[in-house]
């Protein structure tokens, strides 16, 4: 007796047009090229701030107000924040700068790590501590100027 065809493909086989057509890997390599060169492109600025001249600094606020600008060293440092919302100990070392204690109740700004690049932060909430990587001076000043303005225009008449 003989089986019936059935429409379903043979196991392993290929269904018509699942290949992957030179097109495809040529978009597929453009976009690898693209991501590879912008990624390129950020560690050798991050290379150029770390091998220039140009000292990175540290901004310390507490409650809002300027408490400290402390430039990143490889040599260490301990710099120990008392107020009247709680304690915090900083440390600075290879050029960085990292908290190592808190009092607050939960621990985050523990967990942010050593941070050691333009613009990264340590925010601690309920002791109102932020510290905040600064870019080198003469760095592209205009980046940190106004982005864009949202809203509605009156109509004028």
């Amino acid at each position: 007796m003989e089986q019936p065809e059935t429409s379903e493909p043979k196991r392993g086989s290929r269904r018509p047009g699942a290949r992957i057509k030179r097109g495809d890997l040529i978009l597929i390599a453009a976009i690898l090229l693209l991501a590879g060169s912008v990624l390129g492109w950020q560690k050798w600025r991050e290379a150029q701030v770390v091998a220039g001249e140009r000292q990175l600094v540290a901004l310390i606020t507490v409650d809002g107000k300027e408490y400290e600008r402390v430039p990143l060293t490889k040599e260490e440092r301990i710099i120990d924040i008392r107020t009247d919302l709680g304690h915090n100990t900083l440390k600075v070392y290879d050029y960085g700068i990292r908290m190592i204690y808190s009092d607050a109740p939960k621990r985050i700004a523990l967990d942010m790590g050593f941070i050691s690049k333009p613009r990264q932060q340590i925010v601690c909430v309920p002791t109102r501590v932020m510290v905040e990587v600064l870019p080198p001076s003469g760095e592209n000043e205009e980046e940190d100027g106004l982005d864009g303005v949202v809203g509605f225009a009156e109509q004028i008449r």
